[in-house]
């Protein structure tokens, strides 16, 4: 009789055990997602940071983007192999006359001497691929003209506005 009161307090400390693994699972894992999911919207927001002061600074010294290599410039800014193969940057570039009407509107508006920039790209896009853990196609990207981010990791959105970037397809 022992015995068998031995194996059902065993059992019950099994079941007990595994109650708690279960509700300790309950607890972590949607933790653990939300922290991993946090690492990589800054690690892709890292990415596309660095890519804009790079772009900023490329056109800066050439005075427009003939030349610019954009798998070039991810290597010169030592982008990590794991985010270049979870991730495809694109840049949309402004036409010229389209950023230079744009430059001279702001500068009718400056009354003091300050520095006035007008992005040289409509946005710096990062794109994830079927490696990334994040999920294909989800996006991050920045919109020069309203100097913000927007997408994973910045804010709700989802795609940027296609038809503002791209007005005549």
């Amino acid at each position: 009789m022992t015995e068998q009161k031995s194996r059902s307090r065993v059992k019950y400390y099994i079941v007990a055990a595994l109650i708690v693994v279960i509700v300790a699972l309950i607890l972590v894992v949607p933790r653990w997602k939300a922290y991993q999911t946090q690492k990589r919207a800054g690690e892709v927001r890292e990415a596309v940071e660095a890519l804009h002061s790079y772009v900023d600074s490329f056109w800066q010294s050439h005075g427009s983007a003939g030349g610019f290599d954009l798998d070039s410039a991810l290597v010169e800014i030592g982008l990590k192999n794991k985010v270049i193969e979870n991730w495809d940057f694109a840049i949309a570039w402004k036409s010229s006359d389209i950023y230079t009407t744009q430059m001279v509107e702001k500068l009718k508006n400056v009354n003091e001497n300050e520095l006035v920039f007008v992005a040289p790209y409509k946005i710096i896009m990062a794109v994830a691929t079927t490696k990334n853990p994040v999920g294909e196609g989800r996006k991050l990207w920045f919109d020069g003209d309203n100097n913000s981010y927007h997408g994973f990791g910045a804010d709700d959105k989802i795609e940027p506005d296609w038809n503002r970037i791209f007005p005549n397809p």
